[in-house]
Parts: C-alpha cells; structure tokens; sequence
C-alpha cells in the first residue's frame, strides 16, 4: 500500500483558514455512530463503496478500545488542490499532510480512510499526550507505520530526554515500536494515564515522575527495558507488520465483519472494486476488504486466493495477520495456494489490490 504523510498537528488550530472561516457550511457526506464526514471540493462518488461505514466502524473500535463512549467529531476531507488552497494545518503543513484539530475536534485530511489521525481523534477526549506516545498510539492503531532500524533507539532516547517537542516523521516508525510495546507490557490505561499526569508538553522530569506513577518505572528504566526487548528479542517483532494492533479486527469492539469458520473451512466469494459495497479506498492507489476470521485448532491450514471466472488478480494480494502481539502474517499475491501452520486464534483477513482492479474473488481457509 502507498504510504501517505502524516504529519499531524495536536495544538490549537487557527478557526479561521483561507476560504474556510466561520460561513463554511460543511458539505455533510455521511452522519456516522461515531464520526461525520463532511466533503471539502469532493462527493460520495470520489470514494468506494464502503469506505465511510468503514471509518465509523474503525471510529467505533478505537473508542471501545481508548473507553470513549461519546461521538468523537468530524472527518473533513479534501481534494488535494482544496487543501492547498485552506491549508487547514497551517503554512508549513501543505498536502499531503494531515491534522487533527482540537478546538472542534475535526480531522483534515485529503485522504480517505486515514486511520492515523482517527486514533488522534479518540485520543483527544483521554487527555493529550506528548508527542511521541501522540504519535506512538496513531502509528500502533492506525495501518501504515513504519519499521524502525536498530539506531532509531538513539532517536528515542533523544526525543525522551525533551518530550515537549513534537517528533519528526522520521521517527514515528520507532515511536510506534515504542507505544506498541508500552500497550503490550502495562495496557492501554496505563499509558493513557501517564499522558493525563504528563500533559502535553511535560519536561524530562514531569514525564519520567508521570512513568513512575503510572507504570512503576522511571523514563529511563523503560528506555533499558524496551531497548532490550527491540534489540534481543524476535527482529521480526519490530517490523510494522508484526506490531501493529490491527484493532479493526483484532480489538475488544470485533468491529471487522466475522467470515466464519464451520465444520474447519470458510470459502468466501468477494465482489471486489471500487464499486462495492465492502471494498474501502482509495488510499493513494489502493483499495482494501478486512474481516476476520477464528480458527480453531493449530494445524496446517489449506489457503488459496483465486479469480472467479478467470479474473485476473496477479495484483491482488491476500494477507492472514494473527492477532496479538507479533503475530505472524502470511501473504499470498495472485492466484496461488499454500498449507501454512497457523495456530488457533483470530486473525485479520485482509484483501489488497489496485485502485482500478475490479473483479470476483475467491479465498478459501480450510483444514
């Protein structure tokens, strides 16, 4: 998938932005349980077919996740030359940067689904974070993180020592590394109230005295705990596919649709493109599906991915992601077939494929 800018701005944002002050009448696209969508120079028809019930239900599970039980806001989103021209994130944040404003607690973005900057949007009504457990959390829930190399721990310890100042993209890879870890080792609340004791903008103190309260470690004995961890565990644990928490599927709400799984085998027939009604993008020049899918017994599992009436799918690609922490993932691309050991547990389904394909296909996950 293509990787889009993230840059995200949690400060106060300017309410009156060129050609966007306070007569802008939001162009409504979609009222959500969880999230509205409102279309700044763009139409339902620029988006597919299930893309906004896909951000609300990704809205919804990141709120049973963070324990928010409240509307979380607004989703605006932009044509590219739309977002350059209101440059909603200010002069030095032009596309394809996103944000997510605090004062009407409303994304802007120009792209759809942006999953990073709607964890920062439940996490607004939490307690702000400092910028690396900020972008640390967007990068663990969100879906395009980055994996960082071994001397981004230099990076880490750096950034700890002064955690006022807001991270650069480069380092969002370890930071995510970093939240995913956190969230693994001491949960979720855990985290989240150090950002309620730290505040945004803490010294090196106020965050370590804010760690020692919250997790019973010092900022420093964290960093030696972690460090440790990264560089003498599993490497693979520290690849973004590994450590992400694919929420979606894997999380306490079960947002993603269950596929099923009985008498030990699922065969699923996807009407996939744009113009489905469960096909979610574009992002960049994908489209994607996710589910999940329970599988009961450790064994080697029969699973192929295959074109229905000689569809060509050798650009689709298939992945089966374990939920928990490291979970193996396994992909398959094309019309192929294979007999992995998988172990039991819920995993994520997940269908990828180009902007423009459109076609029928056919996964089977059988014993």
């Amino acid at each position: 998938m293509e990787r889009v800018s993230k840059q995200s701005l949690l400060g106060v944002l300017f309410a009156l932005l060129s050609g966007c002050g306070q007569d802008y009448e939001p162009n409504w696209l979609f009222h959500g349980e969880w999230i509205d969508i409102d279309g700044r120079d763009r139409s339902s028809q620029d988006a597919c077919g299930g893309t906004f019930e896909y951000v609300d239900a990704y809205a919804g599970a990141l709120a049973a996740e963070f324990g928010v039980a409240e509307h979380l806001g607004a989703y605006r989103w932009y044509s590219p030359e739309q977002f350059d021209t209101d440059l909603p994130c200010g002069e030095d944040l032009p596309y394809p940067a996103g944000c997510t404003a605090v004062e009407d607690h409303t994304i802007h973005t120009a792209f759809i689904p942006h999953e990073h900057e709607l964890v920062h949007l439940v996490n607004l009504l939490t307690g702000m974070c400092p910028s690396i457990l900020a972008e640390g959390l967007a990068e663990y829930y969100g879906t395009s993180a980055d994996t960082p190399s071994a001397s981004d721990i230099e990076l880490l310890e750096t950034r700890l020592a002064a955690p006022a100042e807001r991270i650069s993209t480069g380092e969002y890879g370890i930071a995510g590394r970093f939240a995913a870890y956190l969230v693994e080792q001491y949960g979720l609340e855990a985290v989240l109230d150090v950002c309620r004791l730290s505040g945004r903008h803490p010294n090196a103190d106020a965050f370590s005295n804010a760690m020692m309260s919250s997790l019973g470690l010092s900022t420093a004995m964290v960093l030696d705990d972690f460090a440790l961890v990264f560089s003498e565990g599993p490497s693979n644990c520290n690849s973004a596919a590994r450590y992400q928490s694919r929420v979606f599927a894997c999380g306490v709400a079960e947002a993603a649709r269950d596929v099923g799984f009985a008498d030990g085998a699922f065969v699923g027939t996807y009407e996939f493109g744009c113009g489905s009604s469960t096909t979610v993008g574009p992002l960049g020049d994908t489209i994607k599906i996710v589910e999940r899918i329970d599988l009961d017994a450790d064994m080697p599992y029969l699973v192929r991915l295959q074109g229905e009436d000689d569809a060509d799918i050798s650009a689709v690609q298939l992945k089966l992601a374990a939920c928990g922490a490291c979970g193996r993932v396994v992909t398959y691309v094309g019309d192929s077939v294979d007999v992995p050991q998988l172990d039991a547990g819920r995993y994520s389904l997940e269908l990828h494929a180009p902007s423009d394909f459109s076609g029928r296909v056919i996964v089977t996950v059988k014993k």
